[in-house]
């Protein structure tokens, strides 16, 4: 019995050495803010971000940690790789 409580107990702790591993690389500090009609796109994990139409047409692409797209009314989809992971926003400019 003692041994299945410890295996048990061994199998929780990496489990949570997992999710703190997982917690540690979010990516909390992605923010995506309007100014006017500029969309402006930070994270210090930001590697890329593209800009498409809803079409899929691929209107702009910019490298590094600080982007402004400049957009007219519409809706637009965002992929930003950060932290090697694809993030993707609906953007909609009224």
């Amino acid at each position: 019995m003692r041994r299945v409580f410890l295996t048990i107990a061994t199998m929780v702790a990496l489990l949570t050495g997992v999710i703190v591993a997982e917690a540690a690389k979010s990516n909390d500090n992605f923010t995506v803010r309007f100014r006017e009609n500029t969309l402006v796109v930070t994270s210090t994990q930001m590697e890329e971000a593209r800009i498409y139409s809803m079409q899929g047409k691929l209107l702009q692409k910019q490298q590094g940690s600080f982007v402004e797209f400049e957009l007219e009314r519409g809706t637009y989809r965002l992929y930003a790789k950060v932290n090697g992971e694809t993030l993707t926003r609906r953007i909609e400019l009224r």
